[in-house]
């Protein structure tokens, strides 16, 4: 009976010892894989590919990026690249993600211009949230002029917001008349109008109720007029 309880005894010392070596070898097994992800040079950065742009080129991205090469990958500061790029005036979004073993990716998407309208003597593009963010040599061909005429920061900004809006929904929505229209003029976010060719134009309003403005105006143009008012589509006139 003795040497039973003795065997029993041994065998939960070696269980003991044998949980206690299984802590240790994974405490060694955490410790080497965290000094090789975090410290060595065996998983650092080496790479940099860009996804996405169409205007910038891929070097523009990375010079703007500024990735450090040659640490480990794992304490490259994503969020610090992602504020880089996104700085850039053209880029609208950007995510930037690890590529393992040793590459970055920055995927961005750039901002496309709805209109264009003169800003201190230049040529620039507006996107459709109204940000103003690149210059062109000429008015570009394909794009609507946009005459704000809102001089406070933030009403020309709400100006500009609306404009690119409705030109926007129009492109999208309605190709027939935007093909007609020559100038979108904004003096306050609310009060927009289109200038048609055949010197005609439209009193547009704010932004609000687009697709019943294009439903009515589209009825509305089979009238000989000089003038069009959807600014209250269920109320439309017109003028000689």
């Amino acid at each position: 009976m003795r040497d039973r309880f003795t065997e029993r005894r041994l065998d939960l010392q070696r269980h003991r010892w044998f949980r206690i070596l299984l802590a240790v070898a994974g405490a060694l097994l955490m410790g080497a894989l965290v000094w090789l992800i975090w410290f060595s040079s065996a998983l650092d950065a080496r790479t940099v590919s860009v996804e996405g742009q169409s205007s910038l080129t891929a070097a523009q991205v990375r010079k703007a990026a500024d990735v450090p090469l040659g640490g480990p990958l794992a304490r490259v500061d994503l969020t610090a690249i992602e504020a880089r790029v996104k700085a850039v005036p053209r880029i609208r979004l950007v995510e930037v993600s690890r590529s393992w073993p040793h590459g970055v990716t920055i995927d961005v998407t750039e901002r496309s211009a709805v209109v264009w309208s003169r800003v201190g003597g230049e040529f620039r593009g507006i996107d459709r949230f109204g940000v103003d963010f690149r210059s062109y040599r000429k008015a570009p061909k394909g794009l609507i002029e946009a005459r704000v005429s809102a001089t406070d920061a933030e009403q020309r900004w709400q100006t500009l917001q609306a404009v690119a809006a409705i030109a926007d929904r129009i492109r999208r929505d309605d190709p027939g008349l935007r093909k007609q229209i020559q100038v979108i003029i904004g003096s306050t976010k609310d009060s927009v109008v289109l200038d048609l060719t055949k010197g005609r134009t439209v009193t547009w309003g704010s932004e609000a109720q687009a697709a019943r403005k294009m439903e009515v105006l589209e009825q509305l143009l089979e009238i000989t007029a000089k003038g069009y008012d959807v600014s209250a589509p269920d109320q439309p006139t017109t003028r000689n």
